[in-house]
């Protein structure tokens, strides 16, 4: 079924609109509490800029979007507009000239009374189609709470860095098998039509699938300890050419993060070492680590088809994080619910790496810049589905494509086994 679009008032809207930025913003004042000062203008990965350019990179791309590109305004400070932009003409190394923890929080203070006051001023019920339901703010909304679990992937990396330790370790041991869900083929239909979702989910389009089964929990850090144990990092023949040629280049030999412990395993997570419970989903996991232990399993990676259409028909249920979402981590499936099919872990446990690479949809057209989404269409990524413990709600949506390369481990990635029938 087609998503329908609320139809509210313009004060309704805007209330609605103010209430969630206010709130996501509280939420990223508190992460930025979290980051060492020593980190905060240094890059600590090759893929990232430093964690320090994303809080500004946040309001910066509020401001630029509301009130340049929506209302065509000038912006209030044209240095700081481009140190905090994502444009070849500012590469990452350059992005370590940030203002200081201050002057950060300063940048976002003022930019922020501005679209507010925009936004409080400015009618939503026009044909532009930047201001019209407020899609500029609302565009600028869901950038910040990606950058929200950016910057939680960052933290990560920065725990990794300090290297604490972790106790209490659970024992290190099976949960129940959790079985399979058959889904009957037939016709379906994935993607959307709500203009305040991103271009890649659009437009809605009929999928014809055959007989499918997906496992009804993701890939745990049990079995995940039980590949490793059984040579799956050794095993050239799991592996794609390109896979194998990456572990061998980058000696992987377990999830990145993963630590092993004298009972278990423990993990760097965005706030020190943690113990892994041996039934939580596994995760720090590559592409190319998700397709090897589907191979050693016998099984399949889903389509992001199957992975959407399994999921809509779950409903919308979400694991919850084991504190928030912003200072959590996975639950154990053992804590998790089951959806309408059967199926554990479909939203806001860890992101689950699909078979599909990232293409376009039939119809697709680029908004509101090619680079989002059309400027990663060249096939050689691949689609993750679900969102994370850290992934706000919002994005959790069925039809949300999120991307990477095979490569990339650093997010809170994992896995769900597909079986055809």
């Amino acid at each position: 079924m087609i998503e329908q679009e609320e139809h509210r008032s313009g004060s309704d809207r805007k209330d609605q609109l103010l209430s969630s930025m206010e709130e996501c913003r509280s939420d990223t004042l508190q992460l930025l509490e979290l980051v060492p000062e020593e980190f905060l203008k240094r890059r600590v990965h090759s893929f990232y800029s430093p964690i320090g350019w994303h809080f500004g990179h946040v309001g910066r791309t509020e401001e630029f979007w509301v009130m340049s590109e929506a209302l065509h305004r000038p912006l209030l400070d044209d240095r700081l507009t481009f140190l905090f932009a994502d444009l070849p003409d500012n590469p990452k190394d350059n992005r370590v000239h940030i203002p200081d923890r201050d002057g950060i929080i300063d940048y976002l203070a003022r930019t922020r009374v501005r679209v507010i006051d925009a936004l409080a001023r400015t009618n939503l019920e026009t044909p532009n189609p930047l201001t019209r339901d407020g899609y500029a703010w609302e565009f600028a909304l869901q950038h910040e709470y990606q950058h929200q679990e950016t910057i939680l992937e960052m933290l990560q990396l920065i725990q990794k860095e300090l290297a604490d330790s972790a106790s209490d370790l659970p024992t290190w041991q099976a949960g129940s098998d959790g079985g399979w869900v058959e889904i009957s083929g037939g016709a379906f239909e994935i993607g959307s039509s709500n203009s305040h979702y991103y271009d890649n989910e659009k437009d809605p389009h009929r999928v014809s699938l055959p007989r499918f089964r997906l496992a009804v929990n993701p890939v745990t850090a049990f079995e995940w300890t039980t590949f490793i144990g059984d040579g799956g990092y050794t095993r050239p023949e799991l592996w794609s050419e390109a896979g194998w040629a990456w572990r061998e280049r980058e000696t992987i030999a377990h999830p990145e993060y993963w630590v092993r412990a004298d009972e278990g395993w423990s993990i760097y997570s965005p706030y020190g070492t943690r113990s892994i419970d041996p039934n939580e989903p596994a995760g720090s996991l590559s592409w190319f680590e998700a397709d090897a232990f589907a191979r050693w399993a016998g099984k399949r990676l889903p389509s992001e088809a199957e992975w959407e259409v399994a999921r809509k028909l779950g409903g919308d249920v979400h694991s919850p994080a084991s504190i928030s979402r912003t200072r959590g981590y996975p639950l154990p499936m053992t804590d998790v619910a089951a959806d309408a099919v059967g199926l554990r872990g479909m939203a806001g446990s860890l992101w689950q790496w699909t078979a599909s690479p990232f293409l376009p949809y039939p119809g697709f057209v680029p908004y509101p810049y090619d680079g989002y989404s059309w400027d990663h269409m060249e096939g050689e990524h691949f689609v993750c589905r679900g969102g994370s413990w850290a992934t706000a709600k919002p994005i959790r949506r069925p039809s949300f494509r999120n991307w990477y390369l095979p490569t990339y481990r650093q997010g809170f990635l994992g896995m769900r086994l597909a079986e055809s029938m």
